[in-house]
């Protein structure tokens, strides 16, 4: 395995991107009490490499040991699966469930989003041929029937005939989902009206509000899945990654893999830590990994990693 462990200058030269672009993700991110907490798929550049092992996991699947305690590949690894299956299981309650199959429907789905409260599923929407399966009689007491109530800006917002659990908003390149959940808030339309906000630039963005949390995401954000916390402390286990134990006084952290080919990942990493331990760092950020390089300056570490064929088929 080759290692560079050194201190430099953050961000480097082989992080982020060189003119500081944001993902176009982060228009959607804002900070909920000052924290945010999201997950980012690029469904369109994973499908053809992760669709047919995504189907046959279990929720409580566990990644081999090799890579379930590594900061740069299990909390991505562990955020794809979450939010597969939400965008497939979850959403058949609301006759959706084969959104992400190709040819289920018109609308097709681009990419997925967690975020605090709330699912995005991103692409080219067909409003009114989600309208027809959200709102039609359901087939199956787990199904639940939507109805339209509302619109913000050009979203048409539907909620459920029978219960308030649930608050669905459809446009022509986004569908919003935000359940009522031990963590999600009492005012469900509050939550969809911040996240719509966002998205639409009328509301202030986590990156705009943060500048760490703006360099976090240039630097460590870009991939095909990324995975990111921002605004701790990370105490409980809804907000901490077991693979991120010794991260928990950080102030923020993103970890993003991206599949390069059939044979090839990459993964980056970004944290703001007090005092870092480098021995520690060493000991755990792409220890996976086939070749890994790491940077400190300060309180900021950052990595990357690449894994090949080899190591994935261990």
């Amino acid at each position: 395995m080759g290692t560079a462990l050194h201190n430099s200058d953050w961000p480097t030269s082989i992080l982020g991107t060189p003119d500081g672009e944001m993902p176009a993700y982060s228009d959607w991110l804002t900070l909920e009490g000052g924290a945010v907490t999201y997950t980012h798929v690029d469904w369109t550049a994973l499908e053809e490499y992760v669709t047919a092992e995504l189907e046959e996991s279990a929720p409580d699947e566990e990644l081999p040991e090799a890579y379930e305690d590594d900061p740069m590949i299990a909390p991505a690894s562990d955020g794809l699966l979450t939010t597969y299956l939400f965008g497939t299981f979850s959403l058949a309650a609301y006759r959706l469930g084969r959104l992400l199959e190709d040819e289920a429907f018109d609308s097709r789905v681009e990419a997925l989003l967690d975020v605090n409260d709330a699912f995005v599923l991103e692409g080219a929407m067909e409003p009114a041929e989600l309208d027809e399966q959200l709102t039609a009689e359901p087939e199956a007491e787990f199904v639940t029937q939507m109805e339209l109530t509302d619109a913000i800006d050009e979203y048409d917002v539907y909620e459920p005939i029978d219960g308030d659990d649930v608050v669905i908003a459809v446009g022509s390149d986004a569908l919003v989902v935000i359940e009522r959940g031990e963590s999600a808030q009492d005012e469900l339309q509050a939550s969809l009206e911040t996240v719509l906000g966002a998205a639409s630039g009328d509301l202030e963005r986590a990156t705009d509000e943060s500048e760490d949390f703006a360099l976090l995401v240039e630097t460590a954000g870009h991939g095909d899945v990324s995975v990111g916390q921002y605004g701790g402390p990370f105490e409980t286990d809804e907000f901490q990654h077991p693979a991120f134990a010794g991260f928990e006084e950080a102030t923020g952290f993103i970890s993003s893999i991206t599949v390069e080919d059939e044979e090839t990942l990459t993964g980056t990493f970004g944290a703001l830590l007090e005092d870092p331990d480098e021995d520690a760092l060493e000991s755990r950020l792409g220890v996976s990994a086939d070749e890994r390089s790491i940077d400190i300056a300060d309180d900021r570490v950052t990595a990357t990693a690449t894994w090949r064929e080899e190591m994935l088929e261990e």
